[in-house]
């Protein structure tokens, strides 16, 4: 059973985000979402006086997988959050800008 949670937490979470970061698709119909020089939607951005910050889901979603694993008191518990979490980062690693974080505005 855990292991049909696992999969199938996973390729929920990559298809969910596979679908939410395609440009023709959801992101452009997501509402922008910015405060002064914080922008949370579509994308994460902090902008900076020469630079722009940009947090991808992968990163995001690597520090939520973290904390399941640290409040949690096995691997099994919350289980299908946790390989939501997985699938998602998994897909945003199939990005080549995957680790083009800092960038000059």
């Amino acid at each position: 059973m855990e292991a049909i949670q696992s999969f199938g937490g996973i390729a929920l979470g990559y298809w969910f985000y596979h679908l939410l970061t395609q440009p023709l698709k959801f992101k452009n119909k997501l509402p922008q979402i910015k405060i002064k020089a914080m922008e949370f939607l579509p994308n994460l951005k902090i902008r900076l006086k020469n630079h722009i910050i940009h947090i991808h889901h992968w990163i995001f979603l690597s520090a939520i997988f973290v904390i399941l694993l640290t409040i949690t008191t096995g691997f099994a518990q919350l289980l299908i959050f946790k390989s939501f979490c997985v699938g998602g980062i998994i897909q945003g690693f199939t990005y080549s800008d995957r680790f083009k974080i800092i960038i000059k505005s």
